[in-house]
Protein backbone atom coordinates (compact mmCIF):
# COMPACT_ATOMS: atom_id res chain seq x y z
CA UNK A 1 0.00 0.00 0.00
CA UNK A 2 2.63 2.19 0.87
CA UNK A 3 4.92 1.45 -2.28
CA UNK A 4 1.23 2.24 -4.20
CA UNK A 5 1.19 5.71 -2.86
CA UNK A 6 5.04 6.84 -3.08
CA UNK A 7 4.64 5.34 -6.65
CA UNK A 8 1.27 7.75 -7.52
CA UNK A 9 2.93 10.47 -5.83
CA UNK A 10 6.33 10.04 -8.53
CA UNK A 11 3.98 10.05 -10.98
CA UNK A 12 2.28 12.92 -10.54
CA UNK A 13 5.27 15.46 -9.58
CA UNK A 14 8.02 13.77 -12.62
CA UNK A 15 6.39 15.31 -15.19
CA UNK A 16 6.56 18.65 -13.65
CA UNK A 17 10.38 18.58 -13.60
CA UNK A 18 10.68 18.33 -17.54
CA UNK A 19 10.31 20.42 -20.53
CA UNK A 20 10.40 24.34 -20.51
CA UNK A 21 9.44 25.39 -23.64
CA UNK A 22 6.49 26.19 -24.83
CA UNK A 23 3.70 24.08 -24.99
CA UNK A 24 2.62 24.36 -28.26
CA UNK A 25 3.91 24.66 -32.30
CA UNK A 26 4.54 28.38 -33.52
CA UNK A 27 3.20 28.87 -36.64
CA UNK A 28 5.74 29.71 -39.63
CA UNK A 29 5.09 33.35 -39.16
CA UNK A 30 6.16 33.26 -35.36
CA UNK A 31 9.33 30.95 -36.37
CA UNK A 32 10.16 33.41 -38.18
CA UNK A 33 10.10 36.72 -35.94
CA UNK A 34 11.65 34.58 -33.07
CA UNK A 35 14.46 33.65 -35.85
CA UNK A 36 14.98 37.48 -36.88
CA UNK A 37 14.84 38.31 -33.00
CA UNK A 38 17.70 35.94 -32.37
CA UNK A 39 19.45 37.08 -35.52
CA UNK A 40 19.38 40.79 -34.35
CA UNK A 41 20.51 39.78 -30.65
CA UNK A 42 23.25 37.94 -31.52
CA UNK A 43 24.21 41.37 -34.06
CA UNK A 44 24.16 43.38 -31.07
CA UNK A 45 26.26 41.44 -28.55
CA UNK A 46 28.60 41.26 -31.52
CA UNK A 47 28.42 44.72 -31.79
CA UNK A 48 28.60 45.48 -27.94
CA UNK A 49 31.77 42.86 -27.70
CA UNK A 50 33.66 44.68 -30.91
CA UNK A 51 33.21 48.22 -28.79
CA UNK A 52 34.21 46.82 -25.69
CA UNK A 53 37.49 45.86 -27.26
CA UNK A 54 38.10 48.67 -29.24
CA UNK A 55 37.69 50.67 -25.74
CA UNK A 56 40.34 48.47 -24.14
CA UNK A 57 42.41 49.13 -26.81
CA UNK A 58 42.85 52.79 -27.02
CA UNK A 59 44.91 54.95 -25.39
CA UNK A 60 43.69 56.83 -22.71
CA UNK A 61 44.07 60.38 -24.47
CA UNK A 62 41.52 59.16 -27.26
CA UNK A 63 38.09 60.06 -27.68
CA UNK A 64 35.93 57.05 -28.54
CA UNK A 65 34.53 56.34 -31.76
CA UNK A 66 30.41 57.04 -32.04
CA UNK A 67 28.81 53.88 -32.67
CA UNK A 68 27.35 53.15 -35.64
CA UNK A 69 23.72 52.58 -35.64
CA UNK A 70 21.75 51.07 -37.98
CA UNK A 71 17.68 52.09 -39.38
Amino acid sequence: MRRLVVVMLASTLLPACGLKGPLYLPTPQQEREIAERKKRLEEREQREKQEQQTSQTQQPGQQPQAPLTQP
